[in-house]
């Protein structure tokens, strides 16, 4: 007994004196100093999603279609409104579920919107899971009962989602395990939203509540996801719905999707452009009087006309940043206007491309210097877009003279000055 208290004293002196030098296993083999329980978490990547067209200083929704607040009507086609109890933009409450975030370096497998995946086990090997866990923004509370909305914080991710700030979004490193070696180059990002409703609309003797459910509560609105499956006039359902997942597919031109390995905190950022393009539209019925009212995305993409399909119009980008290599630009404008946008693209991006997609980065033409908070190395194109074509917060036409210019490529978050007039 006095021997197995001798070991135990010894023991215990060993680790008084050398604890505060212990090394522990690293995942690469390395001797480190720090805790085991730190390898299980990521303090790399943060992963920030925007439901924004704008990276930066996006519109509120007071400044709606021109400074009125109001929103976007689809402007023929669709059988009459029925506008009873419609709210102002910035009163509609809002509420999205996503299931999860993916990204895969796979390119040619994902040539053809995901056509060529057919089966659960080709859609494991092509995706990385980086964000599996579901996250749920809103508005506002939708019940004063217990939800996920409330216990995830929801309501302030949704500003955030909102805001041009980026809500986190929770994930794993892709690159974790590596210290080394070449980026890895992604080619895909999948957004999987489950459920998306906006909380109003009208529809002859139904009782919203009774048929539209989010988090399993009743809501007054409708879920717009069923909606936003498939374009206006799709016939052949087989295909892969444009929402499940949303998918941002990386084109000609395009870069910002690098992932290095090393321990440098980096940013993934996922956008859509949710927030400035909601419009109010119409579902026929079969005698092709209004079958519903309701509020989902803009048809600037494909015209709707009445159909139960309004899909299209909702967009995805995604970018890779590296604080240490990316800037920060600062443009001079004109006078502002809440209808133009100051949009930056890769200056190896088709000029026929860019009205069919989101930019890189963007904000509304604000008077006075527009600040971006980050932007890429790398050669760049500006452009002034103006909303006048088909009004709706998408915008559609080139206006003026493009500037191209460079960003560093070791910025550390340093400032580019531009002067540019839009409009």
């Amino acid at each position: 007994m006095k021997q197995k208290s001798l070991k135990l004293l010894f023991l215990y002196l060993l680790t008084i004196a050398y604890g505060a030098n212990c090394k522990v296993g690293h995942w690469m083999g390395n001797a480190t100093s720090d805790p085991v329980v730190s390898t299980l978490f990521n303090t790399r990547m943060l992963l920030l999603m925007k439901g924004t067209y704008a990276t930066d200083n996006p519109l509120d929704f007071t400044e709606y279609n021109n400074g009125t607040g109001t929103f976007y009507k689809d402007p023929s086609g669709d059988p009459a409104f029925n506008l009873a109890g419609l709210p102002k933009a910035y009163n509609l409450p809002i509420y999205i579920d996503i299931g999860e975030v993916r990204i895969s370096s796979k390119l040619q497998e994902g040539v053809g919107g995901l056509s060529q995946i057919r089966t659960a086990a080709q859609a494991k090997a092509f995706w990385n899971y980086i964000a599996p866990n579901r996250e749920v923004f809103c508005t506002q509370p939708y019940t004063l009962n217990s939800n996920t909305c409330s216990q995830q914080n929801g309501i302030y991710k949704m500003i955030q989602f909102l805001n041009g700030e980026g809500a986190e979004y929770p994930s794993n490193d892709p690159t974790a395990g590596t210290s080394d070696g070449q980026p890895s180059q992604y080619y895909y990002t999948g957004t999987y939203i489950r459920n998306l409703v906006t909380v109003w609309g009208n529809s002859p003797g139904v009782t919203l509540s009774t048929v539209t459910f989010f988090d399993n509560y009743g809501i007054n609105g409708f879920n717009i996801v069923p909606r936003l499956a498939y374009p206006a006039g799709t016939v052949d359902k087989s295909t892969y719905p444009l929402i499940f997942p949303l998918l941002y597919s990386m084109q000609t031109g395009e870069a910002d999707m690098d992932f290095k390995p090393g321990y440098e905190p980096y940013i993934f950022e996922v956008r859509m452009n949710l927030k400035e393009n909601l419009m109010i539209h119409s579902i026929a019925a079969t005698d092709g009087s209004n079958a519903a009212t309701l509020i989902s995305i803009s048809d600037w993409h494909t015209n709707h006309a009445g159909q139960s399909d309004i899909g299209g119009g909702l967009l995805s980008r995604s970018r890779t940043i590296y604080p240490s290599s990316a800037s920060s630009l600062e443009v001079t404008n004109g006078t502002g206007s809440l209808t133009h946008y100051l949009a930056i693209y890769r200056a190896a991006e088709p000029h026929a491309d860019l009205l069919k997609k989101l930019p890189l980065i963007a904000s509304p033409a604000r008077n006075g210097v527009v600040k971006f908070k980050y932007i890429n190395p790398g050669l760049h194109t500006m452009y002034c877009l103006a909303d006048t074509a088909y009004v709706d917060g998408f915008p559609d036409t080139i206006v003026g003279t493009p500037l191209t210019f460079s960003a560093p490529e070791n910025g550390n978050m340093g400032t580019i000055s531009l002067t540019y007039s839009c409009p």
